[in-house]
């Protein structure tokens, strides 16, 4: 009975080692793999920006200013709880995505002037999820830009990523019936400032944005 148990117990024990493996291994995987969202390429997590609660790593400096110029930044100004002045560096990141379908191609193209969605049609580099070369025919449109993709579940896992809310199925320019071979994705992202870093959490906590 005794060696019975004692045989048990090296079993369980014999199991912790691999289960650590797996538990840090996989951590080390996923900081490894993190991607520069702008080149594809491996991210400094030296170099970041806070969005949503989550660190956005880039590869270099050059990136990280391309992507600060898509953040409207205001500056700022009253905090939205206390109605105080706010004040810098209690400043956050907050995206919100939009999934928009147009009737035609002149509606998209009023929509895409009206937001300053950029003009530039992309190339298929690198994907920002494997790093792997990307294919011309895997992409989403986020703000008139295309992101390239190596398969459709990179694609997919980008997608997710980007929670953004259904489309309305009516194009907002006619409000007739939208054509879903002309959906994009309209993604904003705004600096929020607040008076206090109390009055930050809270903002944070109500957007469901990620805990540090």
């Amino acid at each position: 009975m005794e060696n019975t148990k004692r045989q048990e117990m090296k079993k369980k024990l014999a199991i912790i080692p691999v289960a650590l493996l797996l538990i840090y291994g996989g951590v080390a995987t996923a900081e490894k793999t993190a991607k520069c969202p702008i080149s594809g390429k491996a991210a400094n997590p030296k170099i970041s920006i806070e969005v949503n609660g989550n660190a956005v790593g880039f590869c270099c400096n050059n990136c990280k200013k391309s992507y600060s110029k898509t953040i409207a930044d205001a500056g700022p100004g009253k905090c939205q709880y206390s109605g105080k002045a706010s004040k810098k560096g209690t400043q956050l990141i907050h995206e919100t995505s939009q999934l928009v379908s147009f009737c035609c191609k002149n509606c998209a193209g009023k929509y895409a002037k009206a937001n300053k969605f950029s003009a530039k049609a992309g190339k298929a580099k690198l994907c920002p999820i494997s790093g792997k070369a990307a294919k011309a025919d895997q992409f989403v449109n986020v703000n008139g830009a295309k992101t390239f993709f190596c398969c459709g579940n990179c694609k997919k896992k980008h997608s997710a990523k980007l929670a953004a809310k259904a489309d309305t199925g009516k194009c907002p320019i006619s409000g007739k019936a939208a054509n879903a071979a002309t959906q994009v994705v309209h993604t904003k992202r705004e600096a929020k400032y607040f008076c206090c870093n109390n009055c930050k959490a809270k903002y944070a906590t109500a957007n469901k944005f990620a805990k540090k």
